[in-house]
């Protein structure tokens, strides 16, 4: 499986060695696609409430993992489709990378798999004060039920320290969610050394006038889960792997089999015996996730990926692929 290098920075002792210094961490294609599609803003498919555009989401997203990234020496490295983008289409591309590194670590390594950008709470009918993009990007809920803010960015080549910088401003400008101060802020960044790296700081202290915010959970969680909902209604197929139930439904155009547990489709069509908060009870910690083609995520969901995504053919850049 390959690797990718994260370093963490200015956490205190009681976080633990993994969130100190440099380490690898196994990552699967599977874990990157999880990623893409669940983390930030969902696509049009949380307003049009219909299979067609959940499942359009997911192409694009998965799409953007497949076309801009190859597997090399045991690395995630730039395809030659990345290293050609335009300087837009770059940072573009640079941006979602650090939104993925965001989701990967925080399920990882501060138990959070639930991650979602604040637009999605405030769309969702929460009272949201932050002005201007001196907002964070993320806010996250882990297994415990305790909030997570996050910081995002992406950058094309090296580290960037004043990148890194002003993502921890950015989560300082946050306080009490719903009355509660967040358990961890986090700044989060990928970039390329050449290989795929992520890296990941504490930005500690608060500005002296940060904001208290108030959002609906509920409601943004659902919104979380509109497009794995809609992509699994029928003429999905239930089936069990790994002793638990999921709906799955395979979306043909990018490889990318998704699975949605049949308690999270009892909680998500109203079922009154289940909550989120039982939801999170259920849930498993993450974990290097792959032992088979079948990858089940802390969050409820399951990818599997075709064989257009077997690590021999993404060696290869995407124009190759076929011959892999």
């Amino acid at each position: 499986m390959p690797l990718i290098q994260y370093e963490a920075s200015d956490f205190g002792s009681h976080w633990g060695t993994q969130l100190a210094g440099r380490h690898d961490l196994s990552i699967s294609w599977q874990e990157l696609v999880w990623a893409a599609i669940t983390v930030g803003k969902p696509g049009i498919a949380h307003l049009l409430t219909h299979g067609w555009h959940s499942i359009s989401d997911v192409i694009v997203r998965s799409h953007t993992v497949y076309a801009n990234l190859r597997q090399g020496s045991n690395r995630f490295q730039k395809s030659t489709l990345y290293q050609d983008l335009d300087p837009t289409e770059k940072g573009a591309a640079s941006y979602f990378m650090g939104m993925v590194a965001a989701k990967v670590l925080c399920a990882r390594l501060l138990d959070t798999p639930w991650l979602l950008h604040l637009s999605m709470f405030q769309a969702a009918g929460g009272a949201a004060a932050l002005r201007g993009r001196s907002q964070p990007d993320l806010i996250g809920i882990d297994r415990m039920g305790r909030w997570t803010v996050a910081e995002a960015k992406g950058r094309s080549n090296a580290f960037s320290a004043d990148a890194m910088s002003k993502a921890k401003q950015q989560t300082r400008r946050l306080r009490r969610i719903n009355g509660s101060l967040p358990n961890v802020r986090v700044a989060v960044q990928a970039h390329f050394s050449p290989n795929l790296c992520f890296s990941i700081s504490d930005p500690e202290d608060m500005d002296e006038e940060p904001i208290d915010v108030s959002l609906n959970e509920d409601a943004a969680i659902r919104q979380y889960y509109s497009f794995p909902l809609e992509a699994t209604r029928s003429p999905a197929r239930r089936e069990n792997r790994r002793g638990r139930e999921y709906d799955l439904a395979k979306i043909d155009e990018v490889g990318v089999t998704i699975g949605l547990s049949s308690e999270l489709r009892q909680f998500l069509e109203g079922d009154n015996q289940m909550t989120f908060a039982a939801v999170r009870d259920r849930s498993q910690p993450a974990s290097n996730q792959i032992e088979t083609d079948s990858a089940p995520f802390a969050d409820g969901l399951l990818i599997e990926l075709d064989e257009r995504w077997s690590e021999e053919r993404m060696a290869y850049d995407p124009d190759k692929r076929k011959d892999g």
